[in-house]
């Protein structure tokens, strides 16, 4: 009897350290994963500020496409709880995100990446899964004087398909 006591109270040990083994794993794994598309999404903006013409006000200009595939809530992964672009008029986009209980990470990229279809220019994917279409286009405006532009990366989020 004593045996049967020892073997169950040993595999419920063993298993609680396997679920805590596996869910920090997934955790880590999903960090990385949101890292990746937060590098392909750095990747276009950069490509786009430094290859591409701008494109006189009011024009289109030049575009790219990034399509992310965000990890969900399941037995080998996490969802990211927070992810947020936001445009810094100083010339960079901060980006933070957290994945599961582990700490909030901030990431800069040296672009203005405004959201068109928000008042503040920020985009919140918090929360989101699956399939995110990002549509990112150069855009040239008026800066302070009459004869000089700025740049900054619009962009528009269009989910999955």
């Amino acid at each position: 009897m004593i045996r049967y006591v020892l073997a169950i109270v040993l595999t419920t040990a063993l298993l609680g350290i396997g679920v805590a083994g596996v869910d920090h794993v997934a955790t880590v794994r999903s960090e990385a994963q949101v890292e990746r598309q937060l590098a392909e999404i750095e990747s276009a903006v950069t490509a786009l500020r430094d290859t591409e013409e701008l494109t006189p006000p009011g024009q289109p200009g030049a575009r790219r496409v990034v399509e992310l595939d965000l990890p969900a809530d399941r037995f080998a992964s996490r969802r990211a709880t927070t992810l947020r672009l936001q445009p810094d008029p100083r010339g960079i986009t901060t980006i933070e995100y957290r994945v599961g209980d582990r700490m909030t990470r901030t990431k800069h990229v040296e672009a203005i990446v405004r959201n068109r279809e928000t008042a503040t220019g920020t985009t919140d994917l918090s929360g989101r899964t699956g399939r995110v279409t990002l549509a990112l286009s150069l855009v040239a405006a008026r800066a302070d004087s009459e004869n000089d532009t700025a740049a900054h990366v619009a962009l528009a989020v269009r989910d999955g398909g």
